[in-house]
């Protein structure tokens, strides 16, 4: 973010009131203590590393890196050879500029990991997938129950579509019960839920979860993004910890 009272773009002087809401929506924040900066990392992604704004290094528990592949030496190494190899991107969408076999390849691998028999795609970000998948599979006719945790890109992506929205207490399985029978007249009823809340690390009670759908023929979908990898006994995520892997829609 720019300094308050500094013009935000280069040369095209933006309306007077923008500018004035924008300069105060900052100010509040800075009085409010909620004005972010970046903290710029002088050293790879891991658990200590060191940072500008101190001259001792700092413990960080604020990133996904759970099996410390950030900066392992064969993930690195292999990484450069594909840069090598394949260059460094398709410089535009998949289904525009073809897809490049290594892609398939990986998909593959995830779909033979999960042993799902069906088909993996890939996105650039869990995010990018949350922003997607509503949208595309479901309408007006349709309700998603969220727990009230659940994560932000799950949130809105959920805002993206049209279908009716239902909210459920976090980890409440009775209310969950009860928030599908309100919307036990929509034609799909989609239970999205994260496999492990990254905020406070716990974990969704999906066998009881898997339970309550089926028993209102709902679909259940896992936000695996703080699961996968590493919980459950093979790394296969909240599903196989709960022993359900094979009740998982999506």
């Amino acid at each position: 973010m720019t300094p308050v009272g500094r013009r935000l773009l280069s040369s095209a002087k933006l309306p007077a009131a923008l500018e004035e809401r924008v300069t105060a929506a900052l100010a509040n924040m800075k009085t409010a203590g909620t004005f972010k900066t970046e903290r710029i990392i002088t050293t790879p992604q891991r658990s200590s590393i060191n940072v500008q704004s101190s001259s001792m290094p700092v413990l960080n528990f604020c990133a996904n890196n759970y099996l410390g592949l950030s900066d392992n030496p064969q993930v690195t190494a292999r990484a450069a050879s594909y840069l090598s190899q394949w260059g460094s991107g398709l410089s535009s969408v998949r289904f525009i500029c073809g897809t490049q076999s290594i892609h398939k390849e990986l998909e593959s691998q995830i779909s033979g990991f999960y042993g799902t028999g069906g088909d993996t795609i890939l996105y650039a970000s869990c995010f990018d997938a949350n922003a997607g998948i509503f949208e595309s599979l479901l309408t007006s006719e349709d309700a998603v129950i969220s727990d009230s945790l659940n994560h932000a890109s799950i949130i809105d992506g959920v805002r993206l579509c049209k279908a009716q929205r239902f909210r459920y207490a976090n980890g409440d399985v009775s209310d969950l019960d009860a928030q599908l029978h309100r919307a036990r007249d929509c034609r799909v009823k989609l239970v999205a839920t994260d496999g492990v809340f990254s905020m406070d690390g716990s974990i969704a009670p999906l066998r009881a979860i898997c339970d309550v759908v089926e028993r209102h023929n709902a679909v259940l979908f896992v936000d695996d993004a703080h699961a996968t990898g590493f919980l459950g006994a093979t790394g296969r995520g909240s599903a196989e910890y709960a022993g359900v892997l094979d009740r998982v829609h999506l």
